[in-house]
């Protein structure tokens, strides 16, 4: 399989579970707004997360689906999957004082460990979807 379609086929199955997760955060935000005040963030921050998580998870679906942008969409979507991957990850070695509710949608039926498990695979796809748009990009060569 060539590496344009493995990145067409990474950008369309990441831009499907970010805008699901988008929308279903702003389907019902009320929800997703009592999920957030449960999580260990300073309180102070979670106004400015109700609106910044789902801005940018619809964000990196438009970037990554414009090719021209596609390389700093995966990068966000790299960034974004490492930072929920690194709190599940701190929640599960009981870093925080309290284990907080897990998310909504789809993924409120995972339990912790296997939402790290999903999310660590997102963020694998994501790692090689950016690999492959970079060597795209650069003509097929990475540097030695």
């Amino acid at each position: 399989m060539k590496k344009p379609l493995i990145v067409e086929i990474i950008c369309g199955g990441l831009s499907l579970l970010f805008a699901y997760t988008a929308f279903s955060k702003l389907a019902d935000f009320e929800d997703f707004k009592k999920q957030l005040k449960m999580q260990v963030f300073p309180q102070a921050i979670v106004e400015a997360l109700l609106y910044l998580i789902p801005g940018i998870e619809l964000s990196v679906v438009i970037l990554m689906m414009i090719r021209g942008s596609r390389l700093i969409g995966l990068g966000l979507s790299v960034l974004l999957m490492a930072l929920f991957t690194g709190y599940i990850a701190l929640v599960l070695s009981n870093y925080y004082d309290h284990i907080p509710c897990s998310c909504g949608g789809v993924l409120k039926n995972l339990g912790w460990k296997a939402h790290l498990w999903f999310n660590a695979f997102f963020l694998i796809l994501s790692m090689v979807g950016l690999m492959f748009q970079y060597q795209i990009l650069r003509g097929g060569k990475m540097k030695k």
